[in-house]
């Protein structure tokens, strides 16, 4: 599993939760919504590092992370975040 992140939602999560380099997202399975991912699920996401990364990308000196105990909501999929009509989105596959 990787992590990719547009230079557009790199913006966007600097703009909107004011972050700064070496701040670090971290990105979980939430109950409930929809997604790519798994049925009955959304992805959550809050501003900190993980306890134990498993997967991590750094853009514009944010890291981005995923924790080991959630990649198995990911599974053998990777995350890919973008904007779409001025808001973030997650998938499985690229966001154009």
């Amino acid at each position: 599993m990787n992590i990719h992140v547009t230079d557009q939602a790199v913006d966007w999560f600097m703009d909107e939760m004011d972050l700064e380099q070496g701040d670090a997202v971290r990105f979980f399975p939430k109950y409930g919504g929809t997604c790519s991912f798994q049925k009955g699920f959304s992805i959550g996401m809050a501003i900190g590092s993980t306890e134990e990364p498993e997967v991590e990308t750094e853009k514009k000196g944010i890291a981005f992370q995923v924790d080991e105990k959630d990649v198995w909501f990911f599974g053998e999929k990777d995350l890919y975040i973008g904007l779409k009509d001025g808001e973030v989105e997650y998938s499985d596959q690229p966001v154009e």
